[in-house]
This record gives structure tokens, C-alpha cells and sequence, in this order.
């Protein structure tokens, strides 16, 4: 009976198991935003920026996070403008030929990717404007780490699973759901 019991537990011990951790937050709302808010407007979101660090990753992180969203909120739709940097604050310019392509817009950023502590960490921000008003509506951050295996020897999980749980945790942040 011993034996019968120890290979389970051998084998849970050998070959552990992933774990990944999802650390998504809002971090700004303006106002009274409900879901209701954006029933009628349409959302657009612009393609994922990044900085020096994080270029290496943008191509595949720009194909997963549109997944995420076509998954979990097709009510946004993605457009193809480029923009040379995320900002904090835009001019009126800038607003000009995007106030035609949506009432809201989703602007991401991938801010971080690095292995900490054997683990895989993923950092995105978001940012939610009203191209009518000029004005940020929310902001929030998509954060996750994650480990291939819990015990010895631990092995960071893959990018690409720690950075869908990211993006996953910054849609479902978002104030366009219930």
C-alpha cells in the first residue's frame, strides 16, 4: 500500500507543476464609469508599444494580447495606427485622426519582461481615453509571474503563458465589462 501511494508523491515531487499568478489591478478611474458608459461608443484599441527593453517581445505579445481581447471583449476592435511612443498625455493634434475611428480608445504598454527570483514576470499598462472629451477614463496594469516548476530545480514558465495571463487580467479590468 506504501508503494502504491509513494509514486504519486515521487512523481508530483519530480516533475512539480506551473503556476502562474495574476497581479492585474486598476490603478485610475474618472468618475462613475460603468459598463453602461460604453454601450454606445466604439472602442478601438492600438497596437501593443513598448520601450527598448521590451522590443525583442513586441511582435509576439502584439498577437496574443489582440487574441485576449478578440476573446474576452469583441466589442473593441483593433486598429493599425501607429504611434511612435506611449505617452502620458497626448496633444490635440494627435487626437485628430482617431477621433473619426472610435469614441474610446485602449492604449497598451509593455513595460516589463524579466525573470526575478526564478519566475517569469510580465508588465502591461493600460490606458483607456475618450477621444470626445480628450480625457483619460481609467487606467490599469496587467502583472503576472509565473514558474514552470514549484520545486527543485524551478524553471520559469514561458513568456507567452505568463504575458496571456497578463493581458487577460488587464481586459477583465476593464470598466467596458459587468
Amino acid at each position: 500500500m506504501k508503494r502504491i501511494l509513494s509514486i504519486p508523491i515521487l512523481a508530483f515531487l519530480v516533475m512539480g507543476c506551473a503556476s502562474i499568478s495574476d497581479f492585474s489591478r486598476e490603478t485610475y478611474r474618472k468618475g462613475f464609469l460603468t459598463p453602461d458608459s460604453f454601450r454606445d461608443g466604439a472602442m478601438g484599441v492600438l497596437p501593443l508599444s513598448g520601450g527598448e527593453k521590451t522590443d525583442r517581445y513586441l511582435d509576439k505579445a502584439r498577437e496574443i494580447v489582440r487574441k485576449a481581447i478578440a476573446e474576452i471583449e469583441p466589442r473593441m476592435r483593433p486598429l493599425d495606427l501607429p504611434l511612435s511612443k506611449t505617452k502620458e498625455v497626448w496633444s490635440e493634434q494627435e487626437f485628430v485622426p482617431l477621433k473619426n475611428t472610435a469614441r474610446f480608445l485602449l492604449q497598451t504598454e509593455l513595460q516589463q519582461v524579466d525573470l526575478a527570483e526564478g519566475a517569469t514576470h510580465v508588465l502591461i499598462k493600460g490606458r483607456l481615453w475618450d477621444l470626445e472629451q480628450g480625457d483619460i477614463l481609467w487606467e490599469g496594469v496587467g502583472e503576472s509571474r509565473g514558474n514552470l516548476f514549484l520545486f527543485f530545480p524551478m524553471a520559469p514558465a514561458s513568456f507567452e503563458k505568463v504575458l496571456e495571463t497578463a493581458s487577460r487580467g488587464l481586459i477583465l479590468k476593464l470598466p467596458t465589462r459587468e
